[in-house]
């Protein structure tokens, strides 16, 4: 036993009053010399017995209800855990039901939820319980309740879902809901396939001191599977019509190989199959004939036969276009020769994206040659004013990209309505060419958290400061604000901006060669594509999306293209409308622009005029970790839950609460109080009665 306010037992001094004033008041024998006692009246022996200590019990009642007001302030608790449960006491459980796809496996999910129902039956009446599911996280369907009819319908309306396993949100809800109650007996039911994936010993936890956790094993000991985890497509060549070449990965958790027909389907079509020999627990591929595809996005779908777990026999994809991404080169009136010819061709070399790049001279651009961009470059001139100038920024808010190479244009013509936009002053141009045109400024410093050179982080990448800067302009910004590059003179050399949904880039100096020879050097191609990539808001086409992820439209934004027309800035979001495969559906606003993604199946796309199947297909698979149905010992589980518990609190692993928490729930100074009251009772009934026999 310990104590949580020790400093209390000092009060135990106070026994000693009432033994120090009986010691003060007691009768001294005092020997006084007197000539004659004739004359005194002798003092009965009785009258002498009243000074000395006679009522033993009454003085041991008051002392014994001192020390127990003492002990009580000091709040005592037993380290063991808790000593106080009454055998009769109430009863509170939080029963766990694992809902990830994994536990469809054979009858796992029927003994699960038959199992769930055998943990309500346990509880006697006034007992409280609550049912939570669990798969990626984990949700309470039902509040602490007494009533069992209610609990059991809430498992009969548990459904499997789509989504991987992980325990410590399911034990995170289970903690929070014990943590409130008053129950002096909690305890957690899980009840699940005890997958080994799904718990992480880098978990946080902090479960309530005290709370048990029990554990109901459903999994089946042999198990054998075959999924398919993935699927790639290959074209022939950048032509919308080129044949498309798809391969398939299967898996097998068996313990022997297994063979297996693997179909495939595009746009509701069957195109072929194929038999595959999958090793035990290996991986093989299947490579189906290439076919050619709709220029549309196109939905894809490769299966294998049925077995004990289906969920992850099926494997949907989407085929879009493999269109180029628009780039617009603007060159001044009286432009060098071949002035975009480096940048045009790095661009152009290579296929991950496709670069379309067109050149106009700035006399001769109109609003319309914005439209459909993804990035536009003012190559060495001023931004366009007047329509065309509003044309470029309706464009840049709504997600296009702006990079301005201002070289020698001079300040005073930027239109004023670019200024607020751009944040940075045009200074003057800085000459750095040394003897011999070859010593000048160098590159020296980027910024690797930028997308732009997140890739030339690692050694032997690219290597910047071997560029030579002849002739560069000066550029001003408050602070560091989005500078992604600097010169050797701590002048920045990339600046970015955020306007609306679009991306502005200033680049202190040119892209050809007349002012650096960036141009020739081996970091230059990677580096304009990087460049032209981020500015351009290009994102990779996602031909699948997990069970668990989230669809956001300000990140997969052409994901859109052909279902709306932009919105200009500052209106509202035009009606878009997300159907799950179940047909639920999901409004996209001003507010909301991202959706979790919970069911596997094509989810759908929706513009205001758009009729229901014409819309643009999203795939959504399970989790391809799911199908490993490796397992841990629930006793393993369990303790490294109460280890991970306890290292968050700072306790042994075999006591998972604080002194506080652990005084708290045993509550001992209740029954000390109580008993002290008792006891003064039992001290005044026996002082009254024995006041009454003095005086008789």
């Amino acid at each position: 036993m310990s104590l949580l306010a020790p400093w209390f037992v000092a009060g135990l001094v106070a026994i000693g009053v009432p033994i120090a004033v009986h010691l003060i008041n007691r009768e001294r024998k005092t020997v006084v010399p007197f000539p004659s006692l004739m004359f005194l009246q002798r003092v009965p022996y009785r009258s002498v017995r009243r000074q000395k200590l006679r009522h033993l019990l009454l003085f041991a009642l008051r002392c014994l209800a001192l020390v127990l007001f003492v002990a009580a302030f000091a709040r005592p608790f037993f380290k063991g855990g808790r000593s106080v449960d009454a055998a009769g006491g109430a009863h509170e459980r939080v029963i766990l039901l694992d809902r990830s796809y994994s536990m469809g496996y054979g009858d796992h999910w029927k003994a699960a939820k038959d199992s769930a129902r055998a943990a309500i039956g346990a509880l006697r009446p006034g007992d409280l319980v609550t049912i939570a599911t669990f798969a990626n996280d984990a949700a309470a369907l039902t509040e602490p309740t007494g009533i069992r009819a209610d609990a059991e319908r809430a498992i009969d309306r548990a459904t499997l879902s789509a989504e991987g396993t992980r325990y410590a949100p399911a034990l995170k809800l289970a903690g929070d809901i014990l943590a409130v109650s008053s129950a002096p007996t909690r305890d957690v039911v899980l009840v699940s396939d005890f997958q080994r994936r799904g718990w992480s010993s880098r978990a946080e936890l902090r479960m309530p001191p005290n709370v048990g956790i029990r554990t109901v094993d459903v999994s089946s000991r042999d198990v054998a599977d075959i999924a398919v985890t993935s699927v790639s497509t290959d074209r022939g060549s950048a032509a919308a019509t080129a044949p498309v070449t798809v391969s398939a990965r299967l898996s097998n958790t068996g313990a022997a190989p297994k063979a297996v027909d693997v179909s495939l389907e595009l746009g509701g079509r069957a195109i072929g199959s194929t038999r595959v020999t999958v090793p035990a627990s290996g991986s093989a591929q299947a490579v189906f004939p290439a076919a050619t595809v709709p220029v549309s996005v196109t939905r894809g779908v490769v299966r294998v036969p049925g077995d004990a777990l289906d969920a992850n026999n099926v494997f949907r994809f989407t085929l879009a276009p493999d269109e180029a991404v628009s780039v617009l080169v603007v060159e001044p009136v009286a432009a060098r020769a071949n002035q975009s010819l480096f940048f045009r061709r790095a661009l152009e070399i290579g296929d991950a994206p496709r670069f379309k790049v067109d050149v106009r001279r700035v006399d001769s651009l109109t609003p319309r040659d914005f439209a459909g961009r993804a990035l536009v470059v003012l190559d060495e001139v001023t931004p366009p004013g007047g329509e065309t100038g509003a044309a470029l920024r309706r464009e840049l808010q709504d997600g296009a990209g702006v990079l301005f190479v201002p070289g020698a244009v001079a300040a005073e013509r930027v239109p004023k309505e670019w200024t607020p936009l751009m944040q940075v002053g045009l200074a003057e141009v800085t000459q750095r060419a040394g003897p011999g045109g070859f010593t000048g400024a160098r590159i020296a410093r980027v910024s690797y958290s930028s997308p732009v050179f997140e890739a030339f982080a690692a050694p032997g990448s690219g290597d910047f400061a071997s560029v030579h800067v002849f002739q560069h302009r000066a550029l001003r910004v408050n602070g560091d604000s989005g500078v992604l590059a600097s010169f050797d003179d701590g002048t920045p050399a990339l600046v970015e901006r955020s306007v609306g949904l679009g991306r502005l880039l200033v680049w202190g100096t040119s892209l050809d060669e007349s002012w650096s020879d960036l141009p020739t050097q081996p970091v230059f191609l990677p580096f304009m594509r990087q460049l032209a990539r981020h500015a351009g808001r290009y994102s990779d086409p996602r031909p699948w999306f997990t069970a668990g992820d989230v669809l956001d439209l300000t990140r997969h934004g052409e994901l859109l293209d052909g279902l709306v027309a932009r919105a200009a800035p500052g209106q509202p979001l035009p009606p878009i409308v997300l159907a799950s495969p179940s047909d639920k559906r999901f409004r996209f606003s001003d507010s909301v622009r991202a959706v979790p993604l919970t069911e596997a199946g094509f989810y759908e796309l929706r513009g205001p005029a758009t009729a229901a199947g014409s819309g643009r297909p999203v795939a959504v698979n399970v989790d391809p970790a799911e199908s490993d149905l490796a397992h841990m010992d629930p006793a393993e589980l369990v303790a490294a839950a109460l280890a991970t518990t306890a290292a968050a609190n700072g306790t042994a692993a075999g006591d998972n609460s604080t002194p506080a928490e652990k005084e708290h729930a045993q509550r001992v100074w209740w029954y000390l109080l109580a008993g002290a009251f008792l006891v003064l009772a039992a001290e005044t009934i026996l002082s009254n009665r024995l006041s009454g026999t003095v005086s008789a």
